[in-house]
Protein backbone atom coordinates (compact mmCIF):
# COMPACT_ATOMS: atom_id res chain seq x y z
CA UNK A 1 0.00 0.00 0.00
CA UNK A 2 2.67 2.80 0.56
CA UNK A 3 4.23 1.59 -2.76
CA UNK A 4 0.79 2.52 -3.82
CA UNK A 5 0.49 5.82 -2.26
CA UNK A 6 4.32 7.09 -3.92
CA UNK A 7 2.40 6.24 -7.50
CA UNK A 8 -0.70 7.73 -6.71
CA UNK A 9 1.07 11.43 -7.08
CA UNK A 10 3.14 10.01 -10.31
CA UNK A 11 -0.41 10.27 -12.40
CA UNK A 12 -1.96 13.46 -10.88
CA UNK A 13 -0.82 16.65 -11.21
CA UNK A 14 2.50 16.00 -9.45
CA UNK A 15 4.66 19.24 -10.18
CA UNK A 16 8.03 20.33 -10.04
CA UNK A 17 9.36 24.40 -9.39
CA UNK A 18 12.90 25.97 -9.40
CA UNK A 19 13.19 29.05 -7.81
CA UNK A 20 16.34 31.32 -8.06
CA UNK A 21 17.22 34.81 -6.27
CA UNK A 22 18.34 37.61 -7.88
CA UNK A 23 21.76 37.53 -7.50
CA UNK A 24 21.86 34.10 -8.70
CA UNK A 25 20.04 35.02 -12.03
CA UNK A 26 21.92 36.26 -15.01
CA UNK A 27 18.72 38.79 -15.56
CA UNK A 28 19.75 40.40 -12.13
CA UNK A 29 16.34 39.52 -11.43
CA UNK A 30 14.66 36.17 -9.78
CA UNK A 31 13.62 33.40 -11.61
CA UNK A 32 11.03 30.68 -11.24
CA UNK A 33 9.83 27.41 -13.20
CA UNK A 34 6.98 25.25 -13.04
CA UNK A 35 6.52 21.95 -14.87
CA UNK A 36 3.14 21.19 -14.75
CA UNK A 37 3.03 17.43 -14.82
CA UNK A 38 -0.63 16.46 -14.98
CA UNK A 39 -1.35 14.20 -18.15
CA UNK A 40 -5.49 14.64 -18.29
CA UNK A 41 -5.50 18.88 -17.55
CA UNK A 42 -6.44 21.26 -19.72
CA UNK A 43 -3.83 22.93 -21.08
CA UNK A 44 -4.59 25.97 -22.40
CA UNK A 45 -3.33 29.64 -21.25
CA UNK A 46 -5.37 32.75 -21.56
CA UNK A 47 -4.78 36.63 -20.94
CA UNK A 48 -6.89 37.35 -18.10
CA UNK A 49 -7.90 41.61 -18.36
CA UNK A 50 -8.10 44.20 -15.99
CA UNK A 51 -11.23 44.56 -14.40
CA UNK A 52 -12.73 47.79 -12.78
CA UNK A 53 -16.06 46.76 -10.16
CA UNK A 54 -18.55 49.08 -8.28
CA UNK A 55 -17.85 49.12 -4.46
CA UNK A 56 -20.40 46.09 -3.77
CA UNK A 57 -19.16 43.51 -5.97
CA UNK A 58 -17.96 40.33 -5.21
CA UNK A 59 -15.84 37.64 -6.73
CA UNK A 60 -17.22 33.65 -7.16
CA UNK A 61 -15.11 31.43 -6.64
CA UNK A 62 -14.79 28.43 -8.27
CA UNK A 63 -14.37 23.95 -7.29
CA UNK A 64 -10.81 22.95 -8.16
CA UNK A 65 -11.04 21.29 -11.52
CA UNK A 66 -7.65 20.58 -13.91
CA UNK A 67 -9.46 18.73 -16.97
CA UNK A 68 -10.71 20.32 -19.88
CA UNK A 69 -12.66 23.20 -19.72
CA UNK A 70 -11.15 23.87 -16.60
CA UNK A 71 -13.34 27.29 -15.99
CA UNK A 72 -16.31 28.30 -18.60
CA UNK A 73 -17.39 31.63 -17.77
CA UNK A 74 -16.71 35.31 -18.96
CA UNK A 75 -14.30 36.63 -15.70
CA UNK A 76 -10.93 35.45 -17.56
CA UNK A 77 -10.63 37.33 -20.49
CA UNK A 78 -12.49 35.91 -23.90
CA UNK A 79 -10.20 32.07 -24.12
CA UNK A 80 -12.58 30.95 -21.71
CA UNK A 81 -15.68 32.19 -22.74
CA UNK A 82 -18.38 29.13 -23.22
CA UNK A 83 -18.43 30.42 -27.26
CA UNK A 84 -14.46 28.91 -26.92
CA UNK A 85 -14.99 25.75 -25.59
CA UNK A 86 -15.60 23.24 -27.89
CA UNK A 87 -19.31 22.06 -27.01
CA UNK A 88 -19.12 19.21 -30.24
CA UNK A 89 -17.59 16.98 -27.29
CA UNK A 90 -19.97 17.67 -24.43
CA UNK A 91 -22.34 19.94 -23.58
CA UNK A 92 -20.42 22.08 -21.18
CA UNK A 93 -21.90 25.28 -19.61
CA UNK A 94 -20.70 28.35 -17.33
CA UNK A 95 -18.53 26.98 -14.43
CA UNK A 96 -21.09 27.38 -11.32
CA UNK A 97 -19.54 29.30 -7.96
CA UNK A 98 -18.80 27.49 -4.82
CA UNK A 99 -19.13 31.00 -3.23
CA UNK A 100 -17.92 34.67 -2.92
CA UNK A 101 -15.51 37.00 -1.35
CA UNK A 102 -15.65 40.86 -1.72
CA UNK A 103 -14.21 42.04 -4.94
CA UNK A 104 -11.62 45.24 -5.21
CA UNK A 105 -12.11 48.37 -6.99
CA UNK A 106 -9.34 47.21 -9.52
CA UNK A 107 -7.95 43.81 -10.52
CA UNK A 108 -4.50 43.25 -12.46
CA UNK A 109 -3.97 41.72 -15.45
CA UNK A 110 -2.36 38.34 -15.63
CA UNK A 111 -1.58 35.31 -17.78
CA UNK A 112 -3.25 32.56 -16.55
CA UNK A 113 -3.40 28.33 -16.75
CA UNK A 114 -4.16 26.01 -14.55
CA UNK A 115 -3.43 28.28 -11.85
CA UNK A 116 -2.27 32.18 -12.49
CA UNK A 117 1.14 32.62 -13.62
CA UNK A 118 2.30 35.88 -14.33
CA UNK A 119 0.65 39.78 -13.55
CA UNK A 120 1.47 42.74 -15.28
CA UNK A 121 3.04 43.67 -11.99
CA UNK A 122 5.84 40.51 -12.56
CA UNK A 123 4.51 38.83 -9.40
CA UNK A 124 4.83 34.92 -11.14
CA UNK A 125 4.20 31.87 -9.30
CA UNK A 126 4.53 28.52 -9.82
CA UNK A 127 2.66 25.22 -8.08
CA UNK A 128 3.89 21.62 -6.72
CA UNK A 129 1.52 19.75 -5.22
CA UNK A 130 2.58 18.18 -2.25
CA UNK A 131 0.87 15.40 0.36
CA UNK A 132 -0.16 16.62 4.24
CA UNK A 133 -2.00 15.14 7.44
CA UNK A 134 -4.96 16.50 7.06
CA UNK A 135 -7.72 16.56 4.59
CA UNK A 136 -10.58 19.10 4.06
CA UNK A 137 -13.56 19.28 1.95
CA UNK A 138 -14.45 22.17 -0.42
CA UNK A 139 -18.33 24.07 0.80
CA UNK A 140 -19.82 22.32 -2.73
CA UNK A 141 -18.68 18.88 -1.02
CA UNK A 142 -20.01 19.31 2.00
CA UNK A 143 -16.86 20.76 3.77
CA UNK A 144 -15.99 24.14 5.28
CA UNK A 145 -13.28 25.13 2.56
CA UNK A 146 -13.79 27.81 0.02
CA UNK A 147 -9.98 28.10 -1.39
CA UNK A 148 -8.36 25.71 -3.38
CA UNK A 149 -4.39 26.82 -4.71
CA UNK A 150 -5.88 27.58 -8.14
CA UNK A 151 -8.65 30.31 -7.03
CA UNK A 152 -5.43 31.43 -4.49
CA UNK A 153 -3.16 32.17 -6.97
CA UNK A 154 -5.65 33.78 -9.36
CA UNK A 155 -7.17 35.85 -6.48
CA UNK A 156 -3.31 36.80 -6.07
CA UNK A 157 -1.84 37.87 -9.44
CA UNK A 158 -5.58 39.92 -9.45
CA UNK A 159 -4.52 41.57 -6.61
CA UNK A 160 -0.75 42.06 -5.82
CA UNK A 161 1.75 44.42 -6.75
CA UNK A 162 4.94 42.08 -5.17
CA UNK A 163 5.76 38.81 -4.07
CA UNK A 164 4.73 39.46 -0.44
CA UNK A 165 1.85 40.88 -1.19
CA UNK A 166 0.82 38.11 -3.15
CA UNK A 167 1.74 36.02 -0.30
CA UNK A 168 -0.11 37.46 2.47
CA UNK A 169 -3.41 38.04 0.26
CA UNK A 170 -3.24 33.89 -0.17
CA UNK A 171 -2.50 33.40 3.33
CA UNK A 172 -5.30 35.58 4.48
CA UNK A 173 -7.88 34.20 2.60
CA UNK A 174 -6.66 30.55 3.16
CA UNK A 175 -7.18 31.21 6.90
CA UNK A 176 -10.21 33.43 6.64
CA UNK A 177 -12.32 31.00 4.20
CA UNK A 178 -10.79 27.67 4.43
CA UNK A 179 -8.00 25.79 2.34
CA UNK A 180 -8.52 22.78 0.56
CA UNK A 181 -6.06 20.10 -1.34
CA UNK A 182 -6.12 18.59 -4.80
CA UNK A 183 -8.35 15.54 -3.69
CA UNK A 184 -10.79 15.43 -0.74
CA UNK A 185 -12.33 12.02 -2.13
CA UNK A 186 -10.06 9.04 -2.32
CA UNK A 187 -8.36 7.00 0.27
CA UNK A 188 -5.49 8.64 -0.83
CA UNK A 189 -6.20 12.30 -0.45
CA UNK A 190 -3.67 12.84 1.89
CA UNK A 191 -0.69 13.10 -1.04
CA UNK A 192 -2.60 15.74 -2.39
CA UNK A 193 -3.70 17.86 0.58
CA UNK A 194 -1.32 19.98 0.69
CA UNK A 195 0.37 22.54 -2.04
CA UNK A 196 3.83 24.52 -2.44
CA UNK A 197 4.29 27.66 -4.54
CA UNK A 198 7.25 29.77 -5.56
CA UNK A 199 6.19 33.46 -5.88
CA UNK A 200 8.58 35.77 -7.13
CA UNK A 201 8.43 39.42 -8.32
CA UNK A 202 11.72 41.73 -9.65
CA UNK A 203 13.21 41.79 -6.62
CA UNK A 204 12.85 38.57 -4.13
CA UNK A 205 11.29 34.78 -4.67
CA UNK A 206 9.51 32.83 -1.77
CA UNK A 207 8.88 29.66 -1.17
CA UNK A 208 5.27 28.83 0.36
CA UNK A 209 3.58 25.88 1.72
CA UNK A 210 -0.58 25.35 2.09
CA UNK A 211 -2.03 22.91 4.49
CA UNK A 212 -5.78 22.61 5.53
CA UNK A 213 -6.43 23.22 9.20
CA UNK A 214 -7.73 20.47 11.85
CA UNK A 215 -11.38 22.30 11.30
CA UNK A 216 -11.17 22.19 7.36
CA UNK A 217 -12.37 25.94 7.81
CA UNK A 218 -9.01 27.38 7.94
CA UNK A 219 -5.65 26.84 6.99
CA UNK A 220 -2.01 26.59 7.68
CA UNK A 221 0.70 27.85 5.62
CA UNK A 222 4.74 29.31 6.03
CA UNK A 223 6.46 31.22 3.77
CA UNK A 224 10.47 31.68 3.53
CA UNK A 225 12.30 33.82 1.32
CA UNK A 226 15.00 31.93 -0.86
CA UNK A 227 18.30 34.07 -0.32
CA UNK A 228 19.44 36.08 -3.53
CA UNK A 229 22.19 34.31 -4.29
CA UNK A 230 20.68 30.83 -3.88
CA UNK A 231 18.68 28.33 -5.81
CA UNK A 232 15.93 25.98 -4.19
CA UNK A 233 13.32 23.40 -5.51
CA UNK A 234 10.25 21.69 -4.53
CA UNK A 235 9.40 18.16 -6.04
CA UNK A 236 5.82 16.98 -4.43
CA UNK A 237 7.01 17.48 -0.88
CA UNK A 238 7.35 20.36 1.58
CA UNK A 239 11.19 21.83 2.04
CA UNK A 240 10.99 24.63 4.49
CA UNK A 241 11.85 23.04 8.04
CA UNK A 242 12.37 25.44 11.21
CA UNK A 243 10.63 28.45 11.00
CA UNK A 244 11.33 31.80 12.84
CA UNK A 245 7.97 34.34 12.09
CA UNK A 246 9.94 36.88 14.08
CA UNK A 247 12.74 37.07 11.35
CA UNK A 248 9.96 39.39 8.75
CA UNK A 249 12.69 39.64 6.30
CA UNK A 250 12.97 35.97 5.66
CA UNK A 251 9.51 33.95 6.76
CA UNK A 252 6.14 34.71 6.77
CA UNK A 253 2.87 32.64 8.19
CA UNK A 254 -0.14 31.85 9.81
CA UNK A 255 0.57 32.59 13.83
CA UNK A 256 -1.81 29.00 14.42
CA UNK A 257 0.80 26.81 13.02
CA UNK A 258 1.74 25.30 15.98
CA UNK A 259 -1.45 25.03 17.70
CA UNK A 260 -2.99 23.42 15.07
CA UNK A 261 -0.35 20.61 14.86
CA UNK A 262 -0.60 20.16 19.04
CA UNK A 263 -4.68 19.96 18.76
CA UNK A 264 -4.36 17.96 15.48
CA UNK A 265 -1.67 15.32 17.66
CA UNK A 266 0.86 15.71 14.76
CA UNK A 267 3.44 17.52 17.42
CA UNK A 268 3.73 17.50 21.09
CA UNK A 269 6.56 19.97 22.10
CA UNK A 270 7.89 17.76 24.94
CA UNK A 271 8.34 14.61 22.88
CA UNK A 272 9.31 16.01 19.90
CA UNK A 273 11.86 19.15 20.37
CA UNK A 274 11.64 22.15 17.79
CA UNK A 275 9.05 22.40 15.80
CA UNK A 276 9.59 21.58 12.19
CA UNK A 277 6.88 22.41 9.32
CA UNK A 278 7.77 19.66 7.12
CA UNK A 279 7.97 16.75 9.64
CA UNK A 280 5.00 17.82 11.09
CA UNK A 281 2.27 18.55 8.79
CA UNK A 282 4.51 16.79 5.23
CA UNK A 283 3.00 13.12 4.39
CA UNK A 284 5.45 10.53 3.86
CA UNK A 285 6.22 9.37 0.56
CA UNK A 286 7.09 6.46 1.69
CA UNK A 287 8.76 3.85 0.74
CA UNK A 288 10.10 5.45 -2.15
CA UNK A 289 10.62 9.00 -1.14
CA UNK A 290 13.46 9.15 -3.56
CA UNK A 291 10.50 10.39 -6.55
CA UNK A 292 10.35 13.94 -4.22
CA UNK A 293 14.01 14.40 -3.23
CA UNK A 294 15.70 12.87 -6.10
CA UNK A 295 14.67 15.95 -8.28
CA UNK A 296 16.06 18.40 -5.56
CA UNK A 297 19.19 16.22 -5.41
CA UNK A 298 19.63 16.71 -9.39
CA UNK A 299 18.87 20.60 -9.24
CA UNK A 300 21.15 21.32 -6.60
CA UNK A 301 24.20 18.71 -7.87
CA UNK A 302 23.37 20.63 -11.46
CA UNK A 303 23.59 23.75 -9.81
CA UNK A 304 27.05 23.05 -8.18
CA UNK A 305 28.52 20.00 -9.59
CA UNK A 306 30.93 19.82 -6.57
CA UNK A 307 28.49 19.80 -4.29
CA UNK A 308 29.09 17.38 -1.36
CA UNK A 309 25.26 16.35 -1.75
CA UNK A 310 24.48 12.21 -1.38
CA UNK A 311 21.44 10.82 -3.47
CA UNK A 312 20.41 8.92 -0.66
CA UNK A 313 18.55 10.55 2.08
CA UNK A 314 15.35 10.22 4.31
CA UNK A 315 11.94 10.37 4.16
CA UNK A 316 11.70 14.31 4.31
CA UNK A 317 15.56 14.82 3.05
CA UNK A 318 16.05 16.55 6.69
CA UNK A 319 19.94 16.18 5.70
CA UNK A 320 19.38 18.48 2.50
CA UNK A 321 19.45 22.25 2.97
CA UNK A 322 16.14 24.72 1.95
CA UNK A 323 18.59 26.27 -0.41
CA UNK A 324 22.35 26.84 -2.31
CA UNK A 325 24.58 28.99 -3.04
CA UNK A 326 24.78 29.28 -7.15
CA UNK A 327 28.70 29.69 -7.96
CA UNK A 328 27.87 31.27 -11.19
CA UNK A 329 24.82 32.79 -12.33
CA UNK A 330 22.20 30.98 -13.79
CA UNK A 331 19.60 32.07 -17.18
CA UNK A 332 16.26 31.22 -18.28
CA UNK A 333 18.23 28.80 -20.54
CA UNK A 334 19.99 27.18 -17.92
CA UNK A 335 16.72 26.12 -16.10
CA UNK A 336 15.45 25.36 -19.65
CA UNK A 337 18.04 22.86 -19.21
CA UNK A 338 17.02 21.48 -16.14
CA UNK A 339 13.70 20.93 -16.68
CA UNK A 340 14.58 18.82 -19.81
CA UNK A 341 16.87 16.71 -17.85
CA UNK A 342 17.01 12.81 -17.49
CA UNK A 343 19.40 12.20 -14.90
CA UNK A 344 21.74 12.06 -17.90
CA UNK A 345 25.27 10.69 -17.02
CA UNK A 346 24.45 9.53 -13.56
CA UNK A 347 23.63 6.57 -11.91
CA UNK A 348 20.40 7.19 -12.42
CA UNK A 349 20.14 7.73 -16.00
CA UNK A 350 16.85 7.16 -17.69
CA UNK A 351 18.22 6.64 -21.09
CA UNK A 352 19.99 3.64 -19.79
CA UNK A 353 19.12 0.31 -19.22
CA UNK A 354 16.56 -1.99 -20.01
CA UNK A 355 13.48 0.02 -18.78
CA UNK A 356 14.67 2.85 -21.46
CA UNK A 357 13.83 0.17 -24.21
CA UNK A 358 16.94 -0.86 -27.19
CA UNK A 359 16.56 3.33 -28.21
CA UNK A 360 17.09 4.95 -24.36
CA UNK A 361 13.28 5.88 -24.41
CA UNK A 362 13.69 8.04 -20.69
CA UNK A 363 9.78 7.79 -20.32
CA UNK A 364 8.52 5.77 -17.75
CA UNK A 365 4.57 5.26 -17.83
CA UNK A 366 2.52 5.19 -14.80
CA UNK A 367 1.80 2.07 -13.09
CA UNK A 368 -0.94 -0.98 -14.63
CA UNK A 369 -1.69 -4.18 -14.76
CA UNK A 370 -0.65 -5.41 -18.08
CA UNK A 371 -1.21 -8.98 -19.56
CA UNK A 372 1.26 -11.18 -17.23
CA UNK A 373 2.23 -8.29 -14.79
CA UNK A 374 -0.05 -7.37 -12.27
CA UNK A 375 -0.77 -3.94 -10.95
CA UNK A 376 0.29 -5.34 -7.20
CA UNK A 377 4.13 -6.77 -8.71
CA UNK A 378 4.45 -3.64 -10.51
CA UNK A 379 3.84 -1.58 -7.04
CA UNK A 380 7.25 -3.55 -5.88
CA UNK A 381 9.27 -2.46 -8.47
CA UNK A 382 11.07 1.37 -8.63
CA UNK A 383 11.33 3.76 -11.62
CA UNK A 384 12.95 6.87 -11.14
CA UNK A 385 10.98 10.71 -11.57
CA UNK A 386 12.72 12.65 -13.54
CA UNK A 387 12.04 16.50 -13.93
CA UNK A 388 11.37 16.56 -17.57
CA UNK A 389 8.47 13.77 -18.16
CA UNK A 390 5.92 13.19 -21.17
CA UNK A 391 2.85 14.08 -19.27
CA UNK A 392 3.12 17.32 -18.58
CA UNK A 393 0.92 19.69 -19.89
CA UNK A 394 2.77 23.45 -19.75
CA UNK A 395 6.17 24.46 -18.20
CA UNK A 396 7.58 27.84 -18.01
CA UNK A 397 10.16 30.09 -16.97
CA UNK A 398 9.20 33.91 -15.58
CA UNK A 399 11.35 36.14 -15.91
CA UNK A 400 10.99 39.49 -14.45
CA UNK A 401 12.20 42.45 -16.00
CA UNK A 402 14.38 44.78 -12.66
CA UNK A 403 14.83 47.90 -14.97
CA UNK A 404 11.35 48.24 -16.86
CA UNK A 405 8.30 46.82 -15.37
CA UNK A 406 6.88 46.66 -18.84
CA UNK A 407 9.13 44.27 -20.28
CA UNK A 408 8.34 41.11 -17.85
CA UNK A 409 7.63 37.94 -19.70
CA UNK A 410 7.55 34.11 -19.66
CA UNK A 411 9.29 31.56 -21.59
CA UNK A 412 6.27 29.19 -22.01
CA UNK A 413 5.88 25.33 -23.90
CA UNK A 414 3.68 22.69 -23.98
CA UNK A 415 4.06 19.00 -23.15
CA UNK A 416 6.90 17.17 -21.76
CA UNK A 417 9.72 20.04 -21.22
CA UNK A 418 12.37 17.71 -23.65
CA UNK A 419 9.98 18.02 -26.57
CA UNK A 420 8.80 21.87 -26.62
CA UNK A 421 10.12 24.99 -26.93
CA UNK A 422 9.92 27.95 -25.37
CA UNK A 423 8.53 31.18 -26.27
CA UNK A 424 8.36 34.50 -24.98
CA UNK A 425 4.88 35.72 -23.56
CA UNK A 426 5.16 39.45 -22.75
CA UNK A 427 2.96 40.01 -19.49
CA UNK A 428 1.51 42.93 -21.17
CA UNK A 429 0.18 41.27 -24.79
CA UNK A 430 -3.22 41.77 -25.52
CA UNK A 431 -3.82 38.06 -26.03
CA UNK A 432 -1.52 34.95 -25.41
CA UNK A 433 -0.74 33.24 -28.95
CA UNK A 434 -3.60 31.86 -30.42
CA UNK A 435 -1.79 28.41 -30.98
CA UNK A 436 -2.17 27.78 -27.20
CA UNK A 437 -5.00 29.04 -26.38
CA UNK A 438 -6.99 25.93 -28.38
CA UNK A 439 -6.92 21.95 -28.25
CA UNK A 440 -8.19 19.91 -25.68
CA UNK A 441 -6.91 15.90 -25.03
CA UNK A 442 -10.18 15.35 -26.28
CA UNK A 443 -9.37 15.21 -30.06
CA UNK A 444 -6.00 15.51 -32.08
CA UNK A 445 -5.33 18.84 -33.80
CA UNK A 446 -1.89 19.89 -35.35
CA UNK A 447 -2.72 23.30 -35.69
CA UNK A 448 -2.74 23.59 -31.94
CA UNK A 449 1.04 23.82 -30.46
CA UNK A 450 0.14 21.09 -27.48
CA UNK A 451 -0.27 18.53 -30.30
CA UNK A 452 2.67 19.53 -32.56
CA UNK A 453 4.49 19.17 -29.39
CA UNK A 454 3.32 15.59 -28.47
CA UNK A 455 3.34 14.50 -31.94
CA UNK A 456 6.90 15.46 -32.01
CA UNK A 457 7.62 13.42 -28.29
CA UNK A 458 5.51 10.30 -28.66
CA UNK A 459 7.59 9.32 -32.41
CA UNK A 460 11.21 11.02 -31.23
CA UNK A 461 11.01 8.87 -27.70
CA UNK A 462 10.51 5.55 -30.03
CA UNK A 463 14.03 6.08 -31.03
CA UNK A 464 15.05 8.58 -28.92
CA UNK A 465 18.95 8.04 -28.19
CA UNK A 466 19.23 8.97 -32.19
CA UNK A 467 16.44 11.13 -32.44
CA UNK A 468 17.11 13.36 -29.61
CA UNK A 469 20.05 15.22 -30.82
CA UNK A 470 17.73 16.57 -33.68
CA UNK A 471 14.96 17.24 -31.41
CA UNK A 472 18.20 19.31 -29.68
CA UNK A 473 19.26 21.17 -32.70
CA UNK A 474 15.62 22.81 -33.56
CA UNK A 475 15.12 23.27 -30.03
CA UNK A 476 18.22 25.25 -29.62
CA UNK A 477 18.08 27.11 -33.00
CA UNK A 478 14.29 28.47 -31.99
CA UNK A 479 15.40 29.49 -28.28
CA UNK A 480 18.84 31.54 -29.52
CA UNK A 481 16.83 33.48 -32.48
CA UNK A 482 14.03 34.16 -30.31
CA UNK A 483 17.02 35.51 -26.83
CA UNK A 484 19.14 37.46 -29.44
CA UNK A 485 15.88 38.96 -30.88
CA UNK A 486 15.24 40.16 -27.03
CA UNK A 487 16.90 43.65 -26.80
CA UNK A 488 16.06 44.99 -30.23
CA UNK A 489 12.18 43.79 -29.45
CA UNK A 490 12.48 45.56 -25.54
CA UNK A 491 14.01 48.45 -27.47
CA UNK A 492 11.52 48.84 -30.18
CA UNK A 493 8.38 48.11 -27.55
CA UNK A 494 9.98 50.99 -24.97
CA UNK A 495 10.05 53.70 -28.15
CA UNK A 496 6.63 52.83 -29.48
CA UNK A 497 5.07 53.42 -25.86
CA UNK A 498 7.14 56.66 -25.96
CA UNK A 499 6.00 57.82 -29.38
CA UNK A 500 2.43 55.98 -29.64
CA UNK A 501 1.08 55.14 -26.06
CA UNK A 502 0.23 52.20 -24.29
CA UNK A 503 -2.34 51.04 -27.44
CA UNK A 504 0.42 50.41 -29.62
CA UNK A 505 3.31 49.39 -27.21
CA UNK A 506 0.54 46.27 -26.19
CA UNK A 507 -0.02 45.37 -29.95
CA UNK A 508 3.25 45.22 -30.76
CA UNK A 509 4.63 42.69 -28.03
CA UNK A 510 1.45 40.95 -28.82
CA UNK A 511 2.44 40.58 -32.26
CA UNK A 512 5.75 39.72 -32.06
CA UNK A 513 4.97 36.57 -29.20
CA UNK A 514 2.12 35.57 -32.08
CA UNK A 515 5.18 35.61 -34.50
CA UNK A 516 7.62 33.53 -32.31
CA UNK A 517 5.03 31.33 -31.23
CA UNK A 518 4.01 30.40 -34.70
CA UNK A 519 7.04 29.97 -36.43
CA UNK A 520 7.84 27.35 -33.28
CA UNK A 521 4.39 25.85 -34.39
CA UNK A 522 5.75 25.35 -37.54
CA UNK A 523 8.87 24.36 -37.13
CA UNK A 524 7.78 21.22 -34.67
CA UNK A 525 5.10 20.60 -37.32
CA UNK A 526 7.89 19.87 -40.14
CA UNK A 527 10.12 18.50 -37.38
CA UNK A 528 7.52 15.94 -36.88
CA UNK A 529 7.41 14.78 -41.02
CA UNK A 530 11.40 14.73 -40.51
CA UNK A 531 11.46 12.40 -37.62
CA UNK A 532 8.63 10.02 -39.57
CA UNK A 533 10.48 10.37 -42.58
CA UNK A 534 13.96 9.57 -41.14
CA UNK A 535 13.08 7.28 -38.93
CA UNK A 536 10.82 4.76 -38.96
CA UNK A 537 10.21 0.70 -39.25
CA UNK A 538 13.58 -0.13 -37.46
CA UNK A 539 15.44 1.83 -39.54
CA UNK A 540 17.69 5.08 -39.83
CA UNK A 541 17.45 6.22 -43.03
CA UNK A 542 19.98 8.89 -44.67
CA UNK A 543 20.81 10.35 -48.17
CA UNK A 544 17.07 11.99 -47.67
CA UNK A 545 18.20 14.74 -50.02
CA UNK A 546 20.64 12.26 -52.85
CA UNK A 547 19.78 10.16 -55.52
CA UNK A 548 19.71 6.71 -53.45
CA UNK A 549 18.50 6.72 -50.17
CA UNK A 550 20.80 4.53 -47.65
CA UNK A 551 18.96 2.65 -44.83
CA UNK A 552 20.90 2.06 -41.93
CA UNK A 553 19.17 -1.09 -39.26
CA UNK A 554 19.08 -0.02 -35.79
CA UNK A 555 18.95 -3.27 -34.56
CA UNK A 556 18.97 -4.38 -30.70
CA UNK A 557 21.88 -3.79 -28.18
CA UNK A 558 23.14 -7.13 -26.20
CA UNK A 559 21.20 -7.07 -22.83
Amino acid sequence: MLRLLSCVIASTCACTIIAVGKQASTTGAPLATHTADCGNCDFRIGKVPSKTFTNDSMRDIVQFRLEYPRYVGNARGNVFKLENVDTSIYNWTTTKSIGQIPQVPKTNAYIAGMYGIMNEYQVSIGESTCGGKLVAKPISAGGNALFDISELTNVALERASTAREAIKIMGKLAETYGFYGADWTSSNAQLESGEALAVADPTEVWIVHFHPDDTGASAVWVAQRVPDNHITVVANQFTIHHVNLSDTNNFMGSANMVDVAIRANLYDPQLNGTFDFTRVYAHPIAPDQYYATRRVWRVFTLTNPSLELSPYTDTFALDYPFSITVPSPLSPHDLMRYMRDHYENTPFDMTKGMASGPFGDPDRYDINANGNMTRDVALTGHFERAISIFRTSISFVSVANANDSKHGMIWFGQYGPHATSYVPIYTHVNEVPEVYTRGSLYKYDHSTGYWAFAMVGNWAARFYGFTRPLVASVQEKLEVAAEAAQQAIQTQASQLFQSQGDDAFRKYLTNQSQAMATNTHTAFVDLFSVLVTTFHDGYHMHNLTGPTIEMQSLFYPKW
